[in-house]
């Protein structure tokens, strides 16, 4: 199932029956389309029962910073990285940015979101994860861009809302 426009954004689900045992997980696909690009790159199990709620709720409260919203593209993506994972360990996250859920999160697709007011901007990349230092390289990351009018964001959340995973898919 596809919700939204691929060209600018949309959600794709679906149920992957040969990947559940029974209804209790919902095991499938769940991918963000940013201006014709696919999020993640990867086909992997999404656990939809718990991601797709998540990911639901994530897309209804996209905070509203006018500041970050026309910053250019890298540095927009940077501050909302540093935001949501944070250098000084006593900072808390700001995890409202993050679009991402746990099956973007297992191969380091980092999906962020600010509105100011008016529009949405979501940023999507995948920084270098670099084990020895405990974190992201963000210089280089290739990043795709969308924007999208808070009401047609409205549009979407209000399908994702209405559907029931073990009904629906």
């Amino acid at each position: 199932m596809i919700i939204g426009n691929p060209d600018c954004f949309a959600v794709i689900v679906d149920v992957v029956e040969g990947w559940n045992v029974d209804k209790s997980f919902q095991n499938g696909i769940l991918f963000l389309a940013i201006s014709s690009e696919i999020f993640p790159k990867e086909i992997q199990s999404a656990t939809l029962s718990y991601e797709f709620a998540e990911l639901t709720e994530s897309l209804k409260n996209i905070p509203v910073d006018r500041k970050i919203f026309s910053m250019p593209t890298e540095k927009a993506y940077n501050e909302l990285h540093n935001l949501v994972y944070p250098d000084d360990w006593d900072i808390d996250n700001d995890y409202r940015y993050s679009i991402s859920t746990p099956s973007f999160y297992d191969h380091n697709y980092l999906v962020f979101a600010v509105s100011n007011g008016e529009k949405i901007r979501i940023l999507a990349g995948k920084p270098y994860y670099c084990r020895e230092e405990s974190r992201d390289i963000l210089e280089g990351v290739k990043i795709t861009e969308t924007f999208i009018d808070v009401s047609d964001m409205y549009k979407i959340t209000d399908k994702l809302s209405g559907i029931d995973i073990r009904r629906d898919l």
